[in-house]
């Protein structure tokens, strides 16, 4: 079974809202809702490759704060292990650059949005914490 890790941002702007990303129709999991970011390269720390990332998919510079959760995921053909960072946007203008759609969004409403299964524990707590 082929084990992936993850890093992936959790933005949130002046008013509290979570960015959130629905992914390319075509793709893996097209369409579902994701929060920004990918996969681990070799070599490279996790807070490396979630501002690489975020520079990638969004054309933005960003600060890793904190870690927000860890978790991990099984999908049938893959392992997952994830890492949810708290992250500060430190310059650029958010683009559109390989997601359908980007959304800010309370997290009130983060349940209104069908996310990819490998995110529904981080949506879980996301909710519960002020």
């Amino acid at each position: 079974m082929k084990s992936i890790t993850v890093a992936a941002a959790i933005i949130k702007n002046d008013r509290g809202e979570i960015l959130i990303c629905q992914r390319a129709k075509g793709g893996s999991m097209g369409g579902l809702w994701e929060f920004p970011g990918g996969k681990l390269e070799e070599g490279e720390t996790l807070d490396e490759c979630i501002v690489r990332e975020c520079k990638e998919e969004l054309d933005i510079a960003i600060e890793p704060i904190s870690v927000f959760a860890n978790t991990e995921y099984q999908y049938p053909d893959r392992f997952i292990k994830f890492t949810f960072f708290n992250v500060r946007i430190l310059s650029g203008t958010i683009q559109r650059k390989v997601h359908d759609d980007i959304q800010w969004i309370s997290r009130e409403r983060l349940s209104d949005y069908e996310f990819c299964p490998a995110d529904v524990d981080i949506i879980k707590q996301l909710e519960l914490r002020v």
